[in-house]
């Protein structure tokens, strides 16, 4: 792990890009300086090619420095203001450091006498001071705005993984709710068969345990196949015929190429049990329901018609289950979904779902 005062590998990247123009652009202008005469005259073009990676060697070596020491000391806790004078002494320190690192390395390596005195040294730093003030913090700037864009980023992911952190506990929830409720259903109509029906309560039960089984392992599930959510609700509906025998039919229409697309899982079976629960009436004892599933504009379509009691009113008074798939459809897509169910013309209830495709 990188400690906090340190410099990250890839600033120190962008820090190198611009001291290699920066000696680009000085170079460039010693060496014309030089050909023409007005500059450099006593170097020859190698001792000026030296002396230029001398001189920006060391302020690199000097810049850095100062970047570590404010580093270091705001992991101790100083403030933002005394870690900008430290900045500003290092600015003007970098004129007078550079000119004596130049001097002092041109006399052991270059072979020069040069007599180093204050008087020089601070003559050369008021003519140079703000070229390596400009220089100094320009190179502070390049660290600071890195630095900050990658908190940027760094808070961007951090809040992404709370989202997803908090749309799992939420979905994990709304899931959990569906059990319960699908199990008080189910166990109130098994009741009704025990004394008129008993072998048939058996069925229905063992029916039951197996349909529980499967959805117990669909616990903390965001999403399951399209095969696997209508063989569940092909279980619920078996279930359904138990009881209600000849006067439930159902027919469930889908591609075969479609099968691996992704839904929340029971998604079908609420709605399901919605018309068989609202469809039969005293002028409705047979119940026909139809699932056709299939794509539509890049998008997975489900319609789920009957042709039992049409709705009573436009005020629709959703219950658990209904309220249970838009919750869930909400977390899971925001906005980009659709969920609608109208009386049809003749007679029953036409319910369209609209979410977008999602592949394994």
């Amino acid at each position: 792990m990188q400690s906090q005062n340190s410099i990250d590998r890839s600033v120190l990247k962008y820090i190198l890009l611009f001291f290699g123009v920066a000696f680009l652009i000085s170079g460039i202008g010693g060496f014309i300086g030089k050909w023409i005469g007005v500059a450099y005259s006593s170097y020859s073009w190698g001792e000026l090619l030296a002396n230029l990676i001398m001189r920006y060697a060391s302020k690199f070596i000097f810049i850095l420095l100062g970047i570590y020491i404010v580093q270091y000391l705001y992991t101790k806790g100083i403030k933002n203001w005394f870690g900008l004078t430290i900045h500003a002494l290092f600015a003007i320190g970098l004129t007078f450091y550079s000119i004596y690192s130049q001097m002092l390395l041109s006399n052991w390596f270059l072979g020069t006498n040069d007599d180093i005195t204050w008087n020089y040294i601070y003559t050369r730093a008021i003519i140079g001071t703000d070229y390596n003030f400009f220089l100094y913090f320009s190179v502070i700037t390049i660290v600071y705005a890195y630095n900050f864009f990658k908190k940027q980023k760094d808070y961007k992911v951090q809040e992404s993984k709370l989202k997803t952190q908090l749309s799992d506990a939420k979905m994990s929830v709304l899931q959990s709710q569906l059990q319960p409720h699908f199990l008080f259903n189910a166990l109130n109509d098994i009741s009704s068969l025990v004394d008129i029906h008993p072998e048939h309560a058996q069925d229905a039960i063992a029916d039951l345990s197996d349909m529980l089984r499967q959805t117990l392992r669909l616990k903390n599930t965001k999403f399951i196949t399209l095969k696997q959510e209508v063989l569940l609700l092909e279980k619920y509906l078996s279930l359904e015929k138990i009881r209600y025998q000849e006067k439930l039919a159902f027919d469930i229409q889908l591609p075969e190429d479609i099968t691996a697309f992704l839904l929340p899982p029971l998604l079908l079976q609420p709605i399901v049990e919605n018309s068989i629960k609202h469809g039969y009436s005293y002028t409705h004892d047979s119940l026909k329901i139809d699932i056709h599933i299939k794509i539509e504009k890049e998008k997975l379509c489900i319609d789920i018609k009957n042709n039992g009691a049409p709705l009573e009113s436009s005020s629709i008074t959703y219950g658990t289950g209904l309220t249970n798939i838009l919750a869930r459809l909400d977390t899971l897509y925001q906005e980009d979904f659709s969920f609608e169910f109208i009386n049809q013309e003749a007679q029953g209830v036409h319910t369209f779902i609209k979410i977008p495709i999602l592949l394994e």
